[in-house]
């Protein structure tokens, strides 16, 4: 009776300390762990909140907004003075002249200059200068008896020489080469290109690309173009 009753009190009021320590031990825990996630979260927020100002490669990010806009005078702008603005080309005088009316009258002065220039990579056939030019009019002569078209080059340091013929390809050219000395004349291949002359309008105005009479004529005539050249 007295183990009976030993055990009534154990069970009743015996545990309660035993709980109070269990309590205590996990509220402990609970704190701490607490303090651990507050230490291991505080940095990670302040890395995630802060704006990045370098890219992988060490240059600062720009926003579109900060970025200068180009302006109508940028750097495909020439400097005042030093280009002209012309319009063209045109194969011969007159037809440029034409062209400089229809501008006048459009309220875009200018005048008509020739340009020699140098078009179209080419191979050259010919038969080297001769002495004189009175040998190298009787080989002409004979070249175009047999249906050869050529002519004598009349001044110049291929003064004397006989042309036989432009050509784009290299094959081509090679062809009439072989051809020729095989028929016994020294002819030769040479790569060059043609010269042409062509006729622009020099506008008086250089800021032409503001007039939209200026795109009206262009639109209007589609060979020619509004481009920029050393001034005369």
């Amino acid at each position: 009776m007295a183990l009976s009753a030993w055990q009534t009190d154990n069970n009743n009021g015996g545990g309660t300390p035993v709980r109070w320590i269990f309590y205590s031990l996990l509220v402990v825990n609970l704190v701490y762990l607490g303090v651990q996630l507050t230490k291991n979260l505080a940095p990670r927020e302040a890395v995630s909140l802060r704006v990045p100002t370098q890219s992988v490669g060490g240059e600062r990010l720009v926003l579109l907004s900060e970025r200068s806009q180009p302006t109508r005078d940028g750097a495909r702008r020439p400097e005042a003075g030093s280009l002209c603005a012309v319009v063209g080309p045109w194969e011969s005088r007159d037809a440029a002249q034409a062209g400089a009316v229809q501008l006048r009258a459009a309220g875009l002065s200018g005048q008509v200059r020739a340009l020699n220039i140098q078009k179209d990579r080419l191979n050259w056939v010919y038969l080297p200068p001769y002495a004189d030019r009175e040998r190298a009019l009787r080989v002409l002569h004979e070249l175009q008896d047999h249906g050869v078209d050529s002519f004598v080059v009349k001044e110049g340091e291929d003064a004397n020489a006989i042309s036989l013929g432009y050509f784009s390809s290299a094959e081509s050219a090679e062809g009439l080469r072989v051809k020729m000395r095989n028929a016994g004349y020294p002819a030769f291949v040479r790569e060059t290109s043609r010269a042409v002359t062509e006729y622009w309008v020099y506008l008086m105005d250089q800021e032409p690309e503001e007039k939209p009479e200026l795109n009206i004529f262009l639109e209007a005539n589609q060979s020619l173009k509004l481009d920029w050249v050393a001034c005369p």
